[in-house]
């Protein structure tokens, strides 16, 4: 038993063996999908965003939620509105109609509104568009300058080719703040008593422009800041979690966040089951073999036999043999025994083979045998003699 443990033992640690040797040899794969996660330090993660925002923003509160704006504006402890400026920094915008009416409503009161979305085809951003008279449309450009005169004249040359451009009905309500090839990309409205930017370049905030020291994007970043200029600052952050420093308790967190150990722990979890699956199949109960019930008819009847021999009861053995003998000859012979007359006599003797004296001897014995007549174990013995001339063996049943 132990021996089959260390065996199996063996066998899970050489698993895990080559489990860590296969992450070592193969990096992990990079993860270029365009998730603008906050937490994430993936290429298109916003993760130095995130670090450094603080930092850009001077003597301003920056608070983070989750929440979408119809709900965070549920809430009726709110910062005054003329002071506060809300941030949106996504891939695509999923907020309802709800929560653009709000936003709108709020930066009408006065508060600001940044947003910077690579995608905006849906439904906040079509709500959006139709309020501002701003219209999205696809084109192929990667070459950014600000023409701003507060913003630096130098030229962004992307890795990436960028889709979405601005077109405006009326070019007086709006000011350009960047272009690519001649193209908006970051423009500013006045709506009510508020301001309005709007961005379709969120992927210059990401980590792999952020920390590409040789064409320097972090100036689009200070740019992007720049225009936040109320004391306090909402993110509207999807990826933000107030409860994060409970959840970094769990170890599952910390197994599922690194992908070494993740497979680790598929690892393990695969090779218990195959273990009890295994295991458990070559060690299950063996299933009793159940022999059928031999017939003792024949013991018994030796052993009631016996009995009426050793106490010489020789005329109950008698009429117990005169019984089986008529059965034999009824069973095996199919000859009727209740009239043992010349007819009877003579099929015997067919299907025995007997002489006819024997037939005569054997029938005249029966028909005359009397249970209250005490016979000797002379008689007993003739009788036997006569049934093994007429040919009945009894010993034949004992198979």
């Amino acid at each position: 038993m132990k021996s089959e443990y260390v065996k199996y033992g063996i066998y899970f640690f050489i698993a895990v063996l080559f489990v860590m040797l296969l992450q070592l040899y193969f990096p992990n794969p990079i993860n270029w999908n365009k998730n603008f996660n906050t937490q994430n330090k993936d290429p298109y993660g916003l993760y130095v965003f995130n670090q450094e925002l603080p930092n850009l923003l001077k003597d301003q509160k920056l608070s983070k939620t989750s929440l979408s704006p119809y709900e965070y504006f549920s809430d009726s402890l709110q910062n005054p509105i003329n002071e506060t400026t809300f941030l949106i920094v996504q891939n695509n915008n999923a907020f309802d109609k709800s929560s653009g009416i709000k936003l709108l409503e709020k930066v009408k009161e006065g508060a600001d509104l940044v947003i910077s979305l690579e995608n905006y085809f849906y439904t906040f951003s079509n709500f959006l568009s139709d309020s501002l008279q701003v219209n999205f449309y696809n084109e192929k450009v990667n070459k950014l300058y600000f023409v701003h005169e507060n913003f630096s004249k130098d030229t962004l040359e992307t890795k990436d080719v960028y889709n979405y451009i601005y077109t405006v009905k009326h070019p007086e309500n709006h000011q350009v703040l960047a272009k690519m090839e001649h193209n908006p990309v970051f423009i500013s409205t006045k709506y009510g008593k508020g301001t309005i930017y709007l961005s379709s370049t969120p992927i210059l905030l990401t980590n792999y422009y952020l920390l590409n020291e040789k064409k320097n994007f972090s100036k689009f970043t200070e740019a992007f800041a720049s225009v936040i200029k109320k004391k306090n600052v909402v993110w509207f952050d999807e990826y933000h979690d107030s409860n994060s420093q409970i959840q970094n308790q769990s170890i599952f967190k910390v197994l599922f966040k690194h992908l070494s150990l993740r497979f680790a722990w598929y690892t393990l979890i695969i090779g218990l089951i195959l273990f009890v699956f295994f295991y458990g199949k070559r060690k299950q109960r063996i299933i009793p073999i159940v022999e059928p019930l031999k017939n003792t008819t024949i013991e018994y009847i030796e052993t009631v036999g016996n009995l009426y021999y050793q106490e010489n009861n020789h005329t109950q053995l008698l009429d117990k043999q005169i019984k089986y003998a008529l059965n034999q000859i009824r069973v095996e012979w199919h000859i009727p025994t209740q009239q043992m007359d010349e007819d009877f006599k003579k099929r015997l003797q067919q299907k025995s083979l007997a002489s006819e004296e024997n037939i005569n001897d054997f029938v005249s014995f029966i028909i005359h045998f009397d249970l209250n007549h005490n016979y000797s174990q002379t008689d007993l013995i003739c009788f036997n003699e006569l049934v093994e001339k007429i040919n009945i063996y009894y010993g034949k049943y004992r198979k």
